[in-house]
């Protein structure tokens, strides 16, 4: 039995295309494969179904489609200088969802608040399902190896993935203080219960970036709700509290930045040269790296932290840690956070829940507390600290991002006007690497991770500012900066790019692209303010 080319213009293609967005949101936190196909999908159900007079005349009067659509256009132009034109044809590739989502979802019949809502509420049953398997492979009930957090998130980048929770989180939020949604107690407690649930993972996760783009987004989004809040009140309360969380960060990060730097009076003239035992300690004077304030590099004698160590734990001396780390390196600062000598005596002192987390990869006893702000803020310090004192960043993510911008900043320079190409930005990062003798080694030798110095690298100051308008006036056309779901999209997206280079990967590009066409393109909750009974089926 064949099927005719009419036979396919006769298939309901709307309930096809909304079926599809949805298998795409789902895929979104759990399958790159399955994101992939679903837009293929959604491509030839577009084609298939047909009407490209009508879909021209869209094209025609929808300004937005084609801004969007020209960052594509872009690329291809800025490709025919470049060298490698693999590197670059892969790049426009892994972009692919810039063009396919807002052509197909631009030109299709506007989603409404209940359509868009079902999408999110699928979207927000698959984070939450990803998030739960997680979970198993954090406690270790899956054959999942973790040598360090990013190990959790065995789906995609935790990066994506904190910032794919982020969303569900805001969109929740929306669900239980909009007025366009009429939701029973019982919807209400299952919200609360998911938005707890999605914010505790984020600390489970240990994602900086996604921690930071949650505290960030519910202060903008606090303060905007404090103006408009009718009730003086209730306004001075907020107001009080606005005040008040900055003021105890900036208390927080100067007492810790205080406490750091309170260093335990050594007269390096007067060390003991051997221990107890009489082994020869090994005192680095020129050192200044600490931890809680005591050198790491005084009182080590290696010889007896070996042989004890193995007494009292199955990871070997000369082994690594669950993160992957040097066990010696670990255990040697730890007993320094911990102020003991690094020897028999400082072994002999360790609690089993001390071995345990030297074991699990904590080279500090304070980030055994997960639920204290000060550890956060201490590995940053530590970061900065170690940074300064050797200019050594590897392994380190935040200083890693000093060195990637400080090399992005000369590429610049050299390349202000048209930029570097499409296909030549990793091999220009590669060329000043070695031009500027960077301490990182190859393996941490990376773009800018942050998207807009990337276009900026990559398009130069013309192409930079093109593409900042393309992705910025759409918003003015289809009049969304009053829109809860784009402009909080909008904020976590933006903050992402600060950190990351957020479309340069597939799940980062579709992440963009889906969520920016769909809220973009959507029926205005103005238009359904009279379908509460529709919205409530």
């Amino acid at each position: 039995m064949s099927i005719s080319f009419q036979d396919l213009k006769k298939i309901n293609h709307s309930n096809i295309y909304f079926f599809l967005l949805i298998i795409l949101s789902v895929a979104l936190p759990l399958s790159k494969y399955v994101m992939s196909l679903s837009q293929i999908l959604l491509l030839l159900n577009w084609l298939i179904e047909g009407n490209f007079n009508k879909k021209l005349q869209i094209l025609k009067t929808r300004k937005s489609i084609i801004l969007l659509v020209s960052i594509i256009i872009i690329h291809f132009i800025w490709l025919i200088p470049s060298h490698d034109i693999k590197y670059g044809l892969d790049d426009i590739r892994i972009k692919m969802p810039l063009l396919i989502l807002p052509l197909i979802i631009g030109t299709s019949k506007p989603l409404n608040q209940l359509q868009i809502k079902k999408i999110l509420m699928f979207f927000i049953v698959s984070v939450t399902f990803a998030s739960i398997i997680c979970t198993f492979v954090f406690l270790g009930l899956t054959k999942h190896v973790i040598t360090n957090y990013r190990d959790i998130s065995i789906f995609i980048s935790h990066i994506r993935f904190a910032l794919l929770i982020n969303v569900a989180i805001f969109c929740l939020v929306y669900f239980l203080i909009s007025k366009i949604y009429i939701i029973s107690k019982f919807e209400k407690y299952i919200y609360v219960i998911l938005i707890l649930w999605l914010t505790g993972f984020l600390f489970i996760l240990n994602s900086s970036t996604g921690i930071v783009v949650l505290l960030i987004t519910s202060y903008i989004l606090i303060f905007y709700y404090t103006i408009h809040l009718k009730k003086l009140l209730l306004r001075i309360l907020f107001i009080f509290l606005l005040i008040l969380f900055p003021t105890f960060l900036i208390i927080q990060v100067t007492n810790s930045v205080l406490k750091y730097y309170t260093i335990e009076n050594i007269n390096f003239n007067n060390l003991e040269n051997y221990t107890i035992q009489g082994n020869k300690y090994y005192h680095n004077k020129s050192s200044r790296l600490i931890e809680n304030g005591h050198y790491i590099w005084l009182y080590v004698c290696e010889k007896e932290l070996n042989t004890e160590w193995n007494k009292i734990s199955d990871y070997n001396y000369g082994g690594k840690d669950l993160l992957g780390q040097d066990i010696r390196l670990t255990l040697i600062r730890y007993l320094a956070s911990l102020g003991y000598k690094k020897d028999a005596e400082g072994i002999k002192k360790l609690k089993k829940e001390d071995v345990r987390a030297i074991e699990d990869g904590y080279s500090n006893f304070i980030f055994k507390n997960k639920y204290s702000i000060y550890p956060l803020i201490y590995k940053i310090i530590w970061e900065i600290d170690i940074y300064n004192k050797t200019r050594d960043a590897n392994a380190h993510t935040l200083t890693q991002r000093i060195e990637f911008l400080k090399t992005a900043n000369y590429i610049i320079k050299d390349n202000f006007w048209f930029g570097v190409s499409t296909g030549d930005l990793q091999l220009k990062f590669n060329q000043y690497y070695n031009k500027l003798h960077s301490s990182l080694i190859k393996e941490y030798r990376l773009r800018a991770h942050n998207q807009f110095v990337t276009f900026f690298i990559t398009f130069g100051i013309f192409g930079f500012i093109y593409i900042l308008f393309a992705l910025v006036y759409p918003i003015i056309l289809e009049k969304k900066y009053n829109n809860y779901y784009f402009i909080v999209f909008l904020i976590i997206a933006i903050l992402s790019m600060l950190n990351e280079d957020t479309i340069e990967t597939q799940a980062g590009a579709t992440f963009f692209a889906f969520f920016y066409c769909i809220f973009l393109f959507s029926e205005k909750p103005a238009e359904i303010n009279n379908k509460a009974t529709y919205l409530n089926k």
